[in-house]
């Protein structure tokens, strides 16, 4: 008998909770609607005679970076490259052709394990 009256108390705080929602809804949807009522109430403002007078103005700026000078004499630096770890890339495709042309792909991949090993 106690379990037949546990389901019968939670039948009805469910309907309870429901009825809660649908209150809580309907409240809701009057306040939008009050709320939409007070959003139509803007007034336009007429600016055709502004608009009338205006006139574009251009504006010319002269945009200057400063740009570093770098002397003539600089001794430029050679720097590995970086997709190859450092392993040097006229290396890199004359051991890639030689591979190719002989169809060894354990050639090939020893040319990847290198490239990737490289420091």
């Amino acid at each position: 008998m106690l379990y037949g009256q546990i389901i019968v108390l939670l039948i009805i705080l469910l309907a309870l909770y429901y009825a809660g929602m649908i209150t809580m809804d309907i409240l809701a949807a009057n306040k939008a609607k009050a709320s939409e009522d007070a959003k139509a109430e803007e007034t336009e403002i007429d600016i055709s005679g502004l608009a009338e007078s205006f006139e574009p103005v251009e504006i010319k700026r002269i945009i200057t970076k400063p740009t570093p000078e770098i002397p003539k004499d600089a001794p430029t630096k050679y720097k590995e490259p970086i997709m190859t770890n450092g392993y040097p890339v006229d290396n890199l495709l004359c051991k890639t052709n030689k591979a190719a042309d002989t169809g060894m792909d354990k050639d090939l991949a020893d040319i990847v394990h290198r490239c990737e090993s490289a420091a």
